[in-house]
Protein backbone atom coordinates (compact mmCIF):
# COMPACT_ATOMS: atom_id res chain seq x y z
CA UNK A 1 0.00 0.00 0.00
CA UNK A 2 2.79 2.40 0.90
CA UNK A 3 4.49 1.72 -2.44
CA UNK A 4 1.29 2.47 -4.40
CA UNK A 5 0.78 5.73 -2.49
CA UNK A 6 4.36 6.87 -3.07
CA UNK A 7 4.09 6.11 -6.80
CA UNK A 8 0.83 8.08 -7.01
CA UNK A 9 2.37 11.05 -5.16
CA UNK A 10 5.44 11.04 -7.42
CA UNK A 11 3.23 10.87 -10.50
CA UNK A 12 1.10 13.81 -9.36
CA UNK A 13 4.16 15.88 -8.50
CA UNK A 14 5.86 15.16 -11.82
CA UNK A 15 2.78 15.99 -13.91
CA UNK A 16 2.34 19.29 -12.09
CA UNK A 17 5.99 20.19 -12.61
CA UNK A 18 5.80 19.48 -16.33
CA UNK A 19 2.42 21.13 -16.91
CA UNK A 20 2.79 23.86 -19.45
CA UNK A 21 0.37 24.85 -22.12
CA UNK A 22 1.03 23.47 -25.58
CA UNK A 23 0.02 25.21 -28.77
CA UNK A 24 -2.86 23.22 -30.29
CA UNK A 25 -2.24 24.52 -33.81
CA UNK A 26 1.53 24.08 -34.26
CA UNK A 27 3.99 22.12 -32.15
CA UNK A 28 7.15 23.69 -30.81
CA UNK A 29 9.17 21.07 -32.71
CA UNK A 30 7.49 21.92 -36.01
CA UNK A 31 8.04 25.63 -35.37
CA UNK A 32 11.73 24.93 -34.66
CA UNK A 33 12.05 22.94 -37.88
CA UNK A 34 10.34 25.65 -39.95
CA UNK A 35 12.34 28.45 -38.33
CA UNK A 36 15.67 26.63 -38.63
CA UNK A 37 16.63 26.15 -34.98
CA UNK A 38 15.49 25.94 -31.37
CA UNK A 39 12.60 28.21 -30.40
CA UNK A 40 11.00 29.33 -27.18
CA UNK A 41 7.21 29.23 -26.96
CA UNK A 42 4.66 31.45 -25.26
CA UNK A 43 1.08 30.13 -25.35
CA UNK A 44 -2.18 31.78 -24.26
CA UNK A 45 -5.27 29.67 -25.02
CA UNK A 46 -8.82 29.93 -23.74
CA UNK A 47 -11.90 28.12 -25.10
CA UNK A 48 -10.45 27.37 -28.52
CA UNK A 49 -9.11 30.88 -29.10
CA UNK A 50 -5.77 32.43 -28.29
CA UNK A 51 -2.20 32.97 -29.41
CA UNK A 52 1.01 31.01 -29.73
CA UNK A 53 4.32 32.81 -30.17
CA UNK A 54 7.53 31.10 -31.16
CA UNK A 55 10.80 33.04 -30.99
CA UNK A 56 14.17 32.04 -32.39
CA UNK A 57 17.01 34.26 -31.25
CA UNK A 58 20.06 32.16 -32.07
CA UNK A 59 21.22 29.95 -34.91
CA UNK A 60 24.11 28.39 -32.99
CA UNK A 61 22.48 24.96 -32.76
CA UNK A 62 21.56 24.73 -36.44
CA UNK A 63 24.52 25.91 -38.56
CA UNK A 64 23.76 26.63 -42.18
CA UNK A 65 20.05 27.19 -41.53
CA UNK A 66 18.17 28.90 -44.33
CA UNK A 67 16.73 31.55 -42.01
CA UNK A 68 18.79 33.94 -39.94
CA UNK A 69 18.31 34.49 -36.23
CA UNK A 70 15.84 36.87 -34.58
CA UNK A 71 12.65 35.38 -35.98
CA UNK A 72 9.25 35.51 -34.38
CA UNK A 73 6.18 33.54 -35.48
CA UNK A 74 2.82 34.42 -33.99
CA UNK A 75 -0.36 32.43 -34.48
CA UNK A 76 -3.65 34.03 -33.46
CA UNK A 77 -6.92 32.08 -33.64
CA UNK A 78 -10.29 33.68 -32.96
CA UNK A 79 -13.97 33.35 -33.71
CA UNK A 80 -13.86 36.93 -35.06
CA UNK A 81 -11.98 37.98 -38.20
CA UNK A 82 -8.67 39.76 -37.56
CA UNK A 83 -8.25 43.36 -38.70
CA UNK A 84 -4.72 42.82 -40.02
CA UNK A 85 -4.05 41.78 -43.61
CA UNK A 86 -7.68 42.29 -44.68
CA UNK A 87 -6.66 42.72 -48.32
CA UNK A 88 -3.76 41.02 -50.00
CA UNK A 89 -2.72 38.37 -52.48
CA UNK A 90 -5.28 35.55 -52.56
CA UNK A 91 -3.97 32.09 -51.61
CA UNK A 92 -5.45 28.72 -52.44
CA UNK A 93 -5.11 25.48 -50.54
CA UNK A 94 -4.71 27.08 -47.10
CA UNK A 95 -8.10 27.17 -45.43
CA UNK A 96 -10.77 29.45 -46.83
CA UNK A 97 -10.57 33.10 -47.88
CA UNK A 98 -6.80 33.13 -47.25
CA UNK A 99 -4.66 36.11 -48.19
CA UNK A 100 -0.95 36.95 -47.96
CA UNK A 101 0.55 40.35 -47.24
CA UNK A 102 3.97 41.74 -46.30
CA UNK A 103 5.28 44.95 -44.75
CA UNK A 104 8.58 46.55 -43.76
CA UNK A 105 8.35 48.62 -40.59
CA UNK A 106 11.11 49.99 -38.35
CA UNK A 107 13.82 47.60 -39.54
CA UNK A 108 11.55 44.56 -39.38
CA UNK A 109 10.19 42.59 -42.30
CA UNK A 110 6.80 41.09 -41.53
CA UNK A 111 4.77 38.63 -43.58
CA UNK A 112 1.22 37.53 -42.73
CA UNK A 113 -1.30 34.95 -43.82
CA UNK A 114 -4.89 35.43 -42.79
CA UNK A 115 -7.54 32.78 -43.34
CA UNK A 116 -10.52 30.88 -42.02
CA UNK A 117 -11.37 27.25 -41.28
CA UNK A 118 -15.02 26.65 -40.46
CA UNK A 119 -15.92 29.22 -37.78
CA UNK A 120 -12.31 29.93 -36.77
CA UNK A 121 -10.19 32.74 -38.17
CA UNK A 122 -6.42 32.58 -38.05
CA UNK A 123 -3.63 35.06 -38.56
CA UNK A 124 -0.03 33.90 -38.86
CA UNK A 125 2.68 36.52 -38.65
CA UNK A 126 6.37 35.86 -39.28
CA UNK A 127 8.72 38.70 -38.39
CA UNK A 128 12.45 39.00 -39.12
CA UNK A 129 14.67 41.82 -37.91
CA UNK A 130 16.59 43.55 -40.65
CA UNK A 131 15.80 43.58 -44.33
CA UNK A 132 18.03 40.80 -45.58
CA UNK A 133 17.09 39.61 -49.06
CA UNK A 134 17.75 36.03 -47.90
CA UNK A 135 15.24 36.38 -45.08
CA UNK A 136 12.61 37.84 -47.39
CA UNK A 137 13.07 35.02 -49.89
CA UNK A 138 12.72 32.29 -47.25
CA UNK A 139 10.00 33.77 -45.04
CA UNK A 140 7.04 33.22 -47.35
CA UNK A 141 7.56 29.46 -47.94
CA UNK A 142 8.09 29.02 -44.19
CA UNK A 143 4.94 30.97 -43.41
CA UNK A 144 2.90 29.04 -45.99
CA UNK A 145 4.03 25.69 -44.53
CA UNK A 146 3.09 26.86 -41.04
CA UNK A 147 -0.30 28.11 -42.29
CA UNK A 148 -1.01 24.72 -43.91
CA UNK A 149 -0.29 23.02 -40.55
CA UNK A 150 -2.50 25.45 -38.64
CA UNK A 151 -5.38 25.18 -41.12
CA UNK A 152 -5.12 21.38 -41.00
CA UNK A 153 -5.20 21.36 -37.21
CA UNK A 154 -8.21 23.70 -37.19
CA UNK A 155 -10.09 21.43 -39.56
Amino acid sequence: MWRACSVLILFLLSTGALAQQVCPWLTQGTAATLMGGAVSANVHISTGEGTCEFVRTSDDDHPGAALASNLQMRIAVSHLPPKECAAGERLTGIGQDSVFCATDVEGKHQEMIRGRVRGNYFLLTLTARGNSATDKATLRPTLEQAAEEVAGNLF
